[in-house]
């Protein structure tokens, strides 16, 4: 594959940004300032069961174009609290203000990110395109040190178009000043990322840190970055 390539494509949240990790040291920061356990209706793990499934369906609705940023923002705790049978008059206010603004701050990347962006950085411009809110992208990339590795980043809400959708590929070539048969996308949606790929006429590497399950249409599949190196 190396011989072909003039650019990368990378994804950001779950590829290279630890989403899991800082959000889940976040959400546990909070539930014990908010001192959530007080009512006596659920624990963290409980907390989070239901907050996970939740918001996993809104970022779905919110890439499929059936609800707004706001709306996902506004849904995704005070659904989780009526779930869990938390009163109106309990819900934190400030809960998803805070979530967002110290999420964003946190650093986790996936093991071995900086050495491997390091290595590829010497061989390759690279950009990063996301399916998210510029805001809150731009302060992950800051946060984990992350962008001075890119020359571009792409972000769904700027370009108007969101992952798997071709337009938002198509104005990362365009940024990239690339053909689509000289770049690969890097991330860990099958769906959003690999899929989003393909369609576009972009090869791609799926990123499967978990392991969780095989897709029949992946190309390349990884479980470490640091196996990056073998392929590009």
């Amino acid at each position: 594959m190396k011989e072909n390539i003039r650019h990368i494509f990378f994804d950001l949240d779950h590829t290279l940004w630890d989403f899991e990790t800082n959000s889940n040291e976040t959400l546990a920061e909070l539930f014990e300032e908010h001192q959530l356990h007080r009512f006596g209706l659920f624990d963290f793990k409980g907390f989070m069961d239901v907050y996970v499934g939740v918001n996993r369906g809104l970022w779905d609705e919110y890439n499929r174009g059936l609800v707004s940023k706001e709306t996902l923002r506004e849904r995704r705790f005070r659904e989780t609290f009526e779930k869990l049978g938390l009163e109106a008059a309990h819900h934190p206010a400030p809960f998803s203000d805070q979530y967002i603004s110290r999420c964003t701050e946190k650093p986790a990347v996936f093991p071995k990110a900086h050495e491997v962006l390091t290595a590829l950085k010497s061989r390759y411009p690279m950009s990063v395109i996301t399916n998210g809110f510029p805001e809150s992208q731009h302060r992950k990339m800051e946060a984990s040190n992350l962008r001075h590795y890119f020359d571009h980043l792409i972000i769904s809400e700027e370009v108007g178009f969101a992952k798997p959708h071709p337009g938002i590929f198509e104005a990362a070539l365009a940024k990239a000043s690339v053909s689509k048969d000289q770049v690969v996308m890097i991330g860990d949606n099958a769906h959003a990322d690999i899929e989003g790929a393909q369609k576009a006429g972009i090869k791609s590497i799926w990123f499967n840190p978990h392991n969780e399950f095989k897709a029949p249409h992946i190309e390349i599949e990884i479980n470490h970055l640091e196996e990056l190196l073998h392929h590009l």
